[in-house]
């Protein structure tokens, strides 16, 4: 039943969208489509912990059995591998990188008693391979490749490609966003992750596969990011909360939880890298199901096309513009109170006209300060699970569950206590969480807990600071601006496989590094403002005035509760 809608005094942008229905069936069907875009970024941001992961492993001696003469040692294959296989001070394990030079000639002619004394023979490299302990486990590009030891440095080297791919493609798409429209940048972003996704699997090389990486890096975030804007773009001020993190959580928890699991039945990452890259296809439906941003529309001059955007979004949400309001809606679109004539082109706002607008310019830095750190110890987070010494599968679809009550969490709390106070608490109790685990790595299972609890506050924080940088940053200079963040998160997450690997030498170092920098984000944070319940900046003049009038202790459910007395008095 279509339900017309009356005329009315129309004032802002939030006026369009009640008038439309802001969270209607429309909003709904953004909502199902940001659904798998949040589960093309958990295979994205998730599955190279799985992919990348580095079984036990010691020096293959199976050189021995297939030489000449091996017939004639009075050894037992499991008693060669003890013989020969260093085992190293510090963990009591067996070395993974080193063997004793011993020829078969050699091994045959010695006895046991000789044998206990191994001082004598030089330690050597691995000269014929690796043995992997995969029993239980799954190939992974780190067996396929043999990237141990000499070569660990490529598994980190491949992610770092990922990151510097991320900084292009985040300019390229960035400005696509702006200049072509969110969903043009939207379409090619996930054209670019298919594509680079689903031939990975055939990159047998180191070079091949960073490349492959790169271009996976391109769209990571992008295809994300750039919904994330158009969705955000086109819900009441009450939802916005709720669209991006209900997805999230649903999402992210969902892939991340079946992959580990579905891993363990293939035994193959090729195979489930395939399986999830070629879900990304399920894009080719939304040409006839979402539209572009109003908002865009508008910020371009291009008011008729706008006017008719509102015009599909009401008859799908069962809604009928009533056509004396054209005039009104018109001028709302053009943001002042004469439309421009037909055709004509607003100046195109740029992030140098931002820049000189000095309380914008300061919120946006701190904000980009902000994105940039939480991002990196997000990534960070993520990947340290593989540095645990309980099972992958475990670990990782616990650290994968934590999404869904992070994230449920994220969309009443960013409300009630405030986006502000919300990446503050959130990015302090993270760093609390794994300031202690560095105090415990002698004990496991408490590093275990403390780096899933670590692994909660983040998430919280991560989401935060989505909503943070979508909502400080004008229209007119959105995609740049969130570009910019997304740019610097690319330099921290570069960082990010580094850190983790710093665990090879001491496992405390990680967690030290993540408590640092989560206290030093929770800091600036506390130094943006608060944009719970706040009309989002539309124009440059919009975002210089925006939180200039607010309270430092400006809480959301403090505020209401106070107004709410007020009206009773």
């Amino acid at each position: 039943m279509v339900e017309l809608t009356t005329p009315t005094t129309l004032t802002n942008f939030e006026d369009l969208l009640n008038l439309i229905g802001g969270w209607c069936r429309y909003q709904k069907t953004l909502l199902a489509f940001f659904f798998f875009n949040c589960m093309f970024l958990a295979y994205a941001a998730y599955t190279p912990v799985l992919f990348l992961y580095t079984p036990d492993h010691f020096c293959s001696v199976d050189h021995i059995w297939n030489a000449t003469g091996s017939q004639e040692l009075l050894w037992h294959e499991d008693q060669v591998l003890n013989l020969l296989i260093p085992i190293e001070e510090f963990s009591g394990k067996r070395s993974k990188c080193l063997m004793y030079n011993v020829s078969v000639d050699v091994l045959s002619e010695l006895t046991a008693l000789e044998m206990e004394n191994r001082t004598e023979f030089e330690k050597i490299p691995c000269s014929h391979g690796w043995y992997y302990n995969t029993t239980g486990l799954f190939t992974s590009v780190i067996t396929d490749m043999d990237w141990v030891c000499d070569d660990a440095w490529k598994g980190p080297f491949s992610q770092s490609m990922f990151s510097i791919g991320a900084l292009f493609g985040t300019l390229l798409f960035g400005y696509m966003a702006d200049t072509y429209g969110r969903l043009s940048a939207w379409y090619a972003s996930n054209i670019v992750l298919m594509v680079a996704g689903l031939a990975t699997p055939f990159m047998s090389e180191f070079i091949g596969f960073s490349c492959m990486r790169f271009l996976q890096g391109m769209s990571y975030d992008s295809f994300f990011t750039i919904f994330y804007v158009l969705a955000l773009e086109c819900v009441s001020s009450d939802k916005r909360a709720l669209i991006g993190n209900l997805a999230l959580a649903i999402g992210m928890t969902v892939a991340g939880c079946y992959e580990p699991w579905t891993l363990y039945f293939l035994q193959n990452w090729k195979i489930l890298n395939t399986i999830l890259y070629a879900q990304v296809a399920v894009i080719i439906l939304a040409p006839w199901f979402v539209f572009e941003s109003i908002r865009w529309l508008a910020s371009q001059g291009r008011i008729d096309e706008a006017y008719e955007t509102i015009l599909k979004i009401a008859k799908v949400n069962g809604m009928e513009i009533d056509p004396s309001l054209e005039s009104q809606i018109k001028k709302i679109l053009a943001n002042e109170e004469e439309i421009k004539p037909e055709g004509e082109m607003q100046k195109k706002a740029t992030l140098l006209d931002l820049m000189r607008k000095p309380n914008l310019r300061k919120n946006f830095i701190i904000m980009v300060i902000v994105f940039m750190l939480t991002y990196g110890l997000f990534d960070t987070n993520v990947r340290v699970i593989g540095n645990l010494e309980q099972s992958i599968y475990i670990t990782f679809t616990i650290s994968s569950f934590l999404e869904l009550p992070a994230d449920l969490l994220a969309i009443l709390g960013l409300d009630w206590i405030g986006r502000r106070w919300s990446a503050f608490t959130s990015l302090l109790f993270s760093g609390i969480a794994m300031g202690v685990g560095s105090l415990m790595t002698s004990y496991p299972l408490i590093v275990m807990i403390l780096t899933m609890f670590g692994r909660f506050f983040v998430t919280y924080a991560l989401n935060t600071a989505l909503n943070i940088g979508l909502e400080i940053i004008p229209t007119v200079v959105r995609g740049q601006g969130l570009a910019v963040g997304r740019l610097m998160s690319c330099l921290a997450i570069f960082c990010s496989p580094y850190i983790v690997f710093t665990g090879t030498i001491d496992k405390s170092i990680p967690y030290i590094i993540i408590a640092i920098v989560s206290f030093f984000a929770a800091c600036m944070a506390t130094l943006l403002p608060e944009t719970a319940d706040e009309e989002l900046p539309d124009t440059l003049e919009d975002g210089e005035k925006f939180g200039k009038k607010q309270s430092f202790w400006n809480v959301p459910f403090l505020k209401n509760r106070k107004e709410t007395q007020q009206i009773n008095l």
